[in-house]
């Protein structure tokens, strides 16, 4: 937009900054020291993580409470268990409804007959 040919001086000294910021990163990013350098803190951040872990996992255990581990655990089994009773429930029921194949003429009877309500007076002989 303006005549000038060197551009507009905001865009020239952004590009510029944008330069040196690249030999700079090149410069640390780019040496061996620096792999080395950032392998060393992984590794030691998994270190410290794992310790803290098993550490908290003592803690846990000597308070009698369960970790993270343990739950997770719990909740697989749970699964497990509650499978096999869906299995075991379908099962029951084709068998329940084999044995009564019909053997059932009438809706079921739910009321008692009166002499079995009524108690007995015992005889005052």
């Amino acid at each position: 937009m303006t005549g000038k040919k060197g551009g507009d001086p905001v865009q020239r000294t952004i590009v510029s900054l944008e330069e040196r910021v690249n030999v700079l990163g090149k410069a640390v990013f780019g040496s061996e020291n620096f792999g080395k350098v950032m392998n060393t803190a992984v590794t030691t951040q998994a270190r410290v993580q794992k310790r803290f872990s098993d550490r908290m996992a003592k803690n846990l255990h000597f308070y009698n409470m369960p970790s993270q581990e343990d739950v997770v655990q719990l909740a697989e089994q749970c699964g497990r268990i509650e499978e096999r009773m869906v299995a075991i429930e379908s099962m029951l029921h084709q068998l329940l409804s084999q044995k009564s194949g019909g053997a059932q003429k009438g809706p079921a009877r739910t009321k008692k007959p009166k002499s079995a309500t009524r108690s007995k007076k015992p005889d005052a002989t």
